[in-house]
C-alpha cells in the first residue's frame, strides 16, 4: 500500500490540488523540469518577525524537488539496470503507471545486487520493473510542509532518509527529494531561528542589545575610516509603567510594538533602531551630525505623543525622553558613547520629560 500524503492549509488529507501538470516522454523515461531552490534570507528590523511567521506557515517541500527521471512500470528490469549503470549519480528511480502516477521506487543498491547473481539476468531481466520495485514508497504532494514530511519519515522509518521520497502534483509525478536535503533544510531553519533569538527582540522584531552593539562597533569603525561622525539616541518612554499597571501587559506589549514601528518611520535606510529592554530604545544614525540628530529627535518626540488606540482604549499619556551623543566629539569608544547618550537621556528626564538633551560633559 502506497503512503500518499497531501498537505492543505497545514493539515493532512487525501485531496489533491494544484494546476494541471504536463509531462513529456523521451526514450521510455518521463522527464520533469528542474525547480530552483528558494533562497531564504534573514531580514532585519521588524520584517524578521514577519519572515519567522511566514516560514512557519508557508514553507513546503516544493523547493527541495530534484528533477529525477521516472520509469514506466512496464520497463524491463534489465533496462532499468542499464539506466543506473549509465548515470552513476542516480541513487533511486521512481516508477510510474500509464497515468504518470507513482506506484513504486527502485534503489540502485537493490537492483545491482540482485542482478549480480549468476543467471539472474537471463531469468529475470525481461520481467517488468513492477515485479521487483518497492511498492511502498513515501509519496507527498508538493504542498506538504517540511514539518509534516519530517514526521512522516520518522513514522515510516529512517531508511527513507536515504532512499528519498516522491513528490507529486495533482497525483502525477513531479520529482524527488532526499532526506539529506530535508535534514539540511531543517538545520538551516533551526540556525535561522536561533540567530533570531540571539540577535532580535522577540516582541518588536527590532535588533536587541547584542546586535545593536555589533552594529555600533561597525559604525564606529566606518566613522574612523571616513572621518564622518555618527550619533546615538538613547530613548526612554515616559509614562509607560502605569500602562502595564492600568491596562495589563497585553496592551503594554502592543504599545511597545507600535512604538517600534513609529520609530522606524523616523529613520533613513541604514540607520538602526533597537530595543535594549523594557521601555528603552537606542537609535544609531550613520554618517550624521548633531543638526540632523536634533531634527530626528523632534520627529520622534512628535510621533510618540500621538495617541495610541487599541480597540476602545485611547492612550495619550506616552511621550519620550531622548539623550543625544555624537562620536567622536562626545566619546572615544563604544562604551563611553552609550554612557554619554544615557547620561543625556537622564538629563532630559530631569528637565521635565518629553524632550531631548545633548550630552554635556559638565553635567556628568
Amino acid at each position: 500500500m502506497l503512503l500518499v500524503i497531501n498537505s492543505k492549509h497545514q493539515g493532512i488529507n487525501i485531496n489533491y490540488f494544484g494546476t494541471k501538470y504536463l509531462s513529456t516522454t523521451q526514450g521510455g523515461l518521463h522527464n520533469t523540469p528542474s525547480i530552483p531552490n528558494e533562497i531564504i534570507n534573514i531580514k532585519t528590523k521588524t520584517s524578521f518577525m514577519a519572515n519567522e511567521q511566514s516560514d512557519n506557515v508557508t514553507l513546503t517541500i516544493d523547493h527541495l524537488i530534484r528533477a529525477v527521471p521516472s520509469v514506466p512500470d512496464t520497463t524491463s528490469c534489465i533496462k532499468v539496470l542499464e539506466l543506473f549503470h549509465s548515470d552513476k549519480k542516480l541513487y533511486a528511480l521512481p516508477i510510474v503507471n500509464d497515468k504518470f502516477r507513482p506506484v513504486g521506487i527502485i534503489l540502485r543498491l537493490e537492483i545491482t545486487e540482485f542482478f549480480s547473481k549468476q543467471y539472474v539476468k537471463e531469468i529475470k531481466g525481461k520481467k517488468p520493473i513492477a515485479t521487483m520495485m518497492d511498492a511502498n514508497p513515501i509519496i507527498v504532494d508538493r504542498g506538504t510542509s517540511i514539518e509534516d514530511v519530517s514526521r512522516i519519515i520518522l513514522d515510516a522509518g529512517m531508511e527513507h532518509m536515504v532512499s528519498g521520497f516522491i513528490i507529486t502534483k495533482e497525483k502525477k509525478y513531479l520529482g524527488m527529494a532526499n532526506g539529506y536535503d530535508l535534514l539540511n533544510e531543517m538545520t538551516q531553519r533551526k540556525q535561522k531561528h536561533l540567530f533570531g533569538l540571539a540577535h532580535f527582540d522577540q516582541l518588536t522584531g527590532l535588533p536587541n542589545r547584542t546586535l545593536l552593539l555589533d552594529r555600533l562597533n561597525q559604525a564606529i569603525s566606518v566613522s574612523n575610516r571616513s572621518s564622518r561622525p555618527i550619533v546615538l539616541l538613547f530613548i526612554d518612554l515616559d509614562g509607560f509603567k502605569p500602562i502595564n499597571d492600568t491596562y495589563g501587559h497585553s496592551i503594554g506589549d502592543r504599545l511597545l510594538k507600535e512604538v517600534a514601528e513609529r520609530l522606524e518611520t523616523c529613520l533613513r535606510e541604514g540607520d538602526t533602531a533597537a530595543r535594549i529592554g523594557g521601555d528603552e530604545f537606542v537609535i544609531i544614525l550613520l554618517e550624521s551630525n548633531l543638526e540632523r540628530a536634533i531634527s530626528v529627535a523632534h520627529r520622534i518626540l512628535g510621533t510618540l505623543r500621538v495617541p495610541y488606540e487599541f480597540g476602545k482604549k485611547n492612550i495619550s499619556s506616552i511621550s519620550g525622553s531622548i539623550g543625544i551623543a555624537e562620536y567622536p566629539n562626545h566619546a572615544e569608544d563604544l562604551d563611553s558613547l552609550i554612557s554619554a547618550a544615557d547620561s543625556a537621556m537622564y538629563e532630559a528626564k530631569k528637565n521635565g520629560r518629553d524632550q531631548f538633551a545633548v550630552f554635556n560633559p559638565l553635567n556628568t
